[in-house]
């Protein structure tokens, strides 16, 4: 495969994780009920989807294949919390799943700003938001990479992350007041 086909197979896997990583974070987010859980397991998520890429038959939703990866993880998550009494049944992990498949619209749509204020973020910040969503690097050796320092590298995605999520409120906002002001 040469370089220019690789990179095709990357932008399209990326394009994919963008438009779903927010309902598989929901849905995660359901299940474990914490931030720094869901991170890990979502990142977790993201790391065996690209490791399985190859196994992924296109004839089938990616949602769902990817939904099914992360229904897993929460699975092996519980597993580690076996003595906790606030983990869900696996039958209320099943209806989480089923709400965030039904919520699609407004995900989709929230999928789409976000694909739109990706296309925003100047390249070495898209640099570094790749580098710890997509290769899954830790902010020490993304720091290394892009020689900077760690707090730096941490304050850079404390507001690479609020920018896009002002971006996308923003986006849905104006959306919003399309939508009324052509109701009225």
């Amino acid at each position: 495969m040469n370089g220019q086909n690789l990179g095709t197979v990357d932008e399209k896997l990326i394009r994919r994780v963008v438009e779903e990583d927010s309902v598989v974070r929901a849905y995660v987010y359901a299940a474990t009920r914490g931030h720094r859980e869901t991170q890990d397991v979502i990142q977790e998520v993201w790391r065996v989807a690209c490791r399985k890429i190859a196994d992924y038959d296109e004839s089938r939703p990616f949602r769902s294949w990817v939904l099914g990866i992360a229904r897993l993880q929460v699975l092996k998550w519980r597993q580690g919390l076996a003595r906790s009494h606030e983990i869900l049944a696996p039958d209320v992990l099943d209806l989480l799943a089923e709400t965030a498949a039904t919520e699609r619209e407004e995900i989709d749509l929230r999928s789409q700003y976000l694909l739109d204020c990706l296309g925003e973020v100047p390249a070495p910040g898209f640099k570094i938001l790749h580098m710890k969503y997509f290769d899954g690097l830790k902010s020490a050796v993304i720091a290394g990479q892009v020689k900077k320092s760690v707090a730096a590298v941490d304050m850079a995605l404390v507001r690479l992350r609020r920018s896009l999520r002002d971006c996308v409120e923003r986006k849905v906002a104006a959306g919003v007041e399309a939508v009324g002001g052509a109701q009225s």
